[in-house]
């Protein structure tokens, strides 16, 4: 802590010199184009170039990212689906809402940090995929996301003007329906704005029978063999956010609130049963001749309470269920500056703080489950301190680099643990002694370098270079889960494999090494056409995985973590054409992305878990006065290659055809689409095992509906329709 005081006061100093230096320079931006160093982008916007919010099949702010190549969704919830990136988890990818690095604090996953943003506030997503710049966060082994929600816009005069808009949607397939407000007051100083949406959903149907069974989680409660169960979700979002301009100050304050009253899980065992989380985020952003300062504090607060949902059995052996609640804090403070050194130099230095706590505690019910409160995580905390400076230098017209590096301090800790009955030594009391007795007090410290070169050599071509070396610490799920018996242990799942998870106290940092070139050909004007190729590399020493493994009656297990060694290679192609004009039936273009990737356990040859198969997206879309159409084909590979350790299930190839059309004029934008059109039944290859319905919480076969272990499937055929107006 003094080091970090004392750099923080170097710091301080370092601006009040800066301050007074110059203040009459100009103020200038600085736009890099390159394919390693700038991230893909999508807005609200409506170009060629940009995908359009307001036209998206499903209400998963994580289903934003199905543009990018390298970037793919892990079924979980409807809503909460887990970001995979070149082949790496969402833990290894720094996840950024409006600068605020979030945390999961459930042991399922159940509230990854995209699930806790509603999708009609996002102004922008982009994504560093691989190499990401030290400025943008550590624990970015895999890459980066980085999403903006609404930025204020001011009038030109001291006078109100109003601003609003209204949209309604509803989906056939799942009869998911929701509206969004949005309303706004601005003058030329102050701005106020509220949006607020609230959204629902039945169960989904695949495109065909896909099981036997139709037992579901009491005697009187059916799902139908098409039926997805566990699937279906009601959701609530609110957001104020305030600004306010005073010279060369622009400060911002947002409290958002979420409220999800029940969300199923169709690979878990246990569904969301309320959720909310309260997040208040202040920024304070000041611009100087030299360049600008950003201030930052912020603090978010998650419950989630879990247990059977409606097609799960939620009395197992004379017990009412299995109550859980999770406890999430996280709090930051971030001073981040950017100075404009002279016309070829731009440094970036900051510095920031992210305190993180977790407590997970399970109710006695009764049975074996009982007298006391099971205690999973007991005052967990990961807290994280760090120092970065970041030199951009564009030394010529065909040369650029970027360098720099970030030094972080993580300290974990947790308090001590308890089963539901410390005295049932084999089942809690010999975990419960083994867990408490070890120094759980974990220091690590991690420096992390980046280093990127641009090289163009004339106006149709780029080609780009770069290395990084990253680290990553553990989670407190993976290093803090004490519990060997099954019943528990089952219930920690976050890959959503359907085994069990047991921690490791004693794990040592991940440290990544990411070679990456991208080679981008274009023509000179960059707007008829484009093709870029991004082979890398990834070493990642100490990976966390598992290691060890107990069968269970099920067939599943329960797994054990460890450090072992990994790497994942691949090739990420995309390309596009404008096609132009065809006997005025308007503007035509062509976009394609294929992606491959392979992940490797070198310690053991094993497949990595969740890789996405070789796979290509093809988007043919035509625009012709007020209407914007698209033919969206999706062709997936089979997966074949499977994480052995963890008995991942393949799937088989399928392709998918979405048809997607919008008028919009004056006020009025509506958007008709069909989602999967010829109703294709496939399992999402990252889908994980179907535990939607039935008897789920058992580990042996008795009675339940997952005997024989199913991929969860994707969405049949559905109808998508949303009108907006803009008051």
């Amino acid at each position: 802590m003094k080091q970090f005081f004392f750099l923080f006061f170097i710091f301080l100093n370092c601006l009040s010199l800066q301050t007074n230096a110059d203040e009459n320079l100009s103020l200038r931006e600085i736009y890099v184009i390159t394919d390693v160093l700038t991230p893909g982008e999508i807005t609200s916007g409506q170009s060629s170039n940009r995908l359009s919010l307001s036209d998206q099949f499903h209400q998963d702010t994580a289903s934003l990212l199905n543009i990018f190549t390298g970037v793919d969704n892990a079924v979980n919830g409807s809503v909460s689906s887990i970001p995979y990136m070149r082949g790496l988890n969402d833990t290894r990818i720094r996840i950024s809402v409006d600068g605020i690095d979030l945390q999961s604090a459930c042991t399922s996953h159940s509230d990854p940090t995209l699930s806790l943003v509603n999708i009609n506030d996002v102004e922008y997503v982009k994504v560093f995929a691989g190499i990401t710049p030290v400025s943008m966060g550590g624990d970015s082994i895999a890459g980066t996301i980085k999403v903006k929600t609404g930025s204020p816009i001011f009038s030109n005069s001291e006078e109100l003007v109003e601003s609003s808009s209204v949209r309604s949607f509803y989906k056939s397939n799942n009869d998911e329906q929701g509206t969004n407000l949005k309303t706004s007051l601005a003058s030329d100083s102050f701005y106020v704005s509220y949006s607020g949406s609230y959204s629902e959903s039945n169960n989904y149907s695949a495109g065909s029978n896909f099981k036997d069974s139709s037992y579901g989680g009491s005697s009187d409660k059916s799902v139908r063999n098409d039926e997805v169960g566990s699937s279906g979700y009601r959701m609530e979002n609110h957001q104020i956010h305030f600004a306010k301009q005073i010279d060369n100050h622009l400060m911002e304050l947002k409290l958002s609130y979420q409220n999800s009253p029940y969300q199923g899980y169709m690979n878990q065992r246990m569904d969301v049963i309320g959720q909310n989380s309260h997040k208040i985020n202040f920024t304070d952003t000041i611009k100087y001749g030299w360049g600008k300062l950003e201030f930052q504090a912020y603090h978010n607060k998650i419950e989630t309470k879990m247990n059977f949902g409606k097609d799960k059995n939620f009395n197992y052996m004379g017990t009412p269920g299995m109550s859980m609640t999770h406890h999430g804090f996280t709090s930051g403070v971030n001073i981040n500056s950017e100075v404009y050194l002279d016309d070829k130099n731009t440094m970036r230095y900051g510095l920031e703080t992210q305190l993180h706590e977790v407590d997970d505690e399970w109710d006695p019910t009764g049975g074996m489950m009982s007298p006391n409160i099971l205690k999973n995580i007991n005052d967990g905390k990961r807290d994280r301190y760090s120092a970065f400076a970041e030199l951009d230098r564009q030394w010529n017209t065909q040369w650029y680099t970027q360098t720099g590096f970030r030094l972080s301090k993580i300290r974990m800790d947790s308090g001590d643990v308890q089963g539901y009955d410390n005295s049932n030594m084999m089942m809690y009391g010999n975990d419960v002694n083994s867990f408490n007795s070890q120094n759980r007090k974990k220091d690590d410290t991690h420096l992390d370098l980046s280093l990127t070169a641009s090289y163009s050599p004339d106006l149709r071509q780029t080609h780009e270079f770069g290395y990084s070396l990253k680290n990553r610490s553990a989670t407190l799920q993976e290093r803090y889960l004490w519990s060997n018996a099954a019943m528990v242990s089952s219930m920690a799942n976050w890959f959503g494999d359907g085994n069990g998870y047991v921690g490791d106290v004693n794990l040592d940092k991940e440290t990544a090494h990411t070679f990456a070139y991208s080679a981008v050909f274009h023509d000179e004007n960059k707007n008829k056409w484009n093709i870029s190729f991004n082979p890398y590399l990834t070493y990642v020493d100490d990976y966390i995985d598992a290691v060890s493994f107990v069968s269970r009656a099920d067939g599943f297990r329960t797994l054990t973590l460890g450090n072992q060694n990994a790497k994942i290679y691949g090739l990420d192609v995309k390309g596009m054409v404008n096609l132009g004009n065809f006997n005025g039936f308007g503007d035509f273009s062509l976009n394609t992305a294929i992606s491959y990737a392979r992940g490797q356990n070198t310690d053991t040859n094993d497949d990595l878990y969740h890789v996405m198969p070789l796979n290509m997206k093809v988007i043919l879309s035509q625009k012709f006065n007020h209407w914007s159409n698209s033919i969206n084909i999706q062709v997936v590979d089979n997966k074949d290659r499977t994480n052995n350790i963890r008995q991942e299930m393949e799937t088989s190839g399928y392709a998918l055809v979405d048809l997607k059309t919008a008028y919009q004029k004056n006020n009025f934008l509506v958007n008709v689409g069909v989602y999967n059109l010829f109703d294709r039944e496939y399992d999402h290859p990252l889908g994980g095992v179907y535990f939607g319905q039935g008897r789920t919480m058992a580990t042996n076969t008795s009675g339940v509906t997952y005997a024989n272990a199913l991929n969860v499937p994707g969405m049949g055929r559905a109808i998508f329709s949303s009108v907006q107006y803009n008051f």
